[in-house]
């Protein structure tokens, strides 16, 4: 019987020179400004949440609720910084309103 490992499951030393990327399952959500999302990770600290700036690249749940949560802050610098993050990750097409 012959068993098939997962790539993400085999060790490095197996991938390729280059690198092998698995396919994790994950839903990509564009690629916003990372310095957008620092500054986005700075105001919501000073509210005393949290943000994981390079998440928010690749799981559109975790970026829609984070823009959520600082949008419904009431802080107009931290919604606006927000507002503005959810209309670029429309303008490229990444619906994240839009998550199954």
């Amino acid at each position: 019987m012959l068993t098939t490992i997962p790539p993400h499951l085999m060790p490095e030393t197996a991938q390729a020179p280059w690198g092998l990327v698995p396919d994790l399952g994950l839903t990509v959500a564009g690629s916003a400004s990372m310095d957008d999302l620092l500054v986005l990770q700075d105001l919501m600290g000073e509210h005393g949440l949290t943000l994981q700036p390079t998440r928010m690249l690749y799981d559109r749940l975790y970026a829609l609720e984070r823009l959520s949560q600082a949008h419904a802050r009431g802080d107009e610098r931290l919604q606006a910084v927000a507002q503005e993050l959810f209309d670029a990750y429309q303008r490229r097409g990444e619906w994240i309103g839009l998550v199954h």
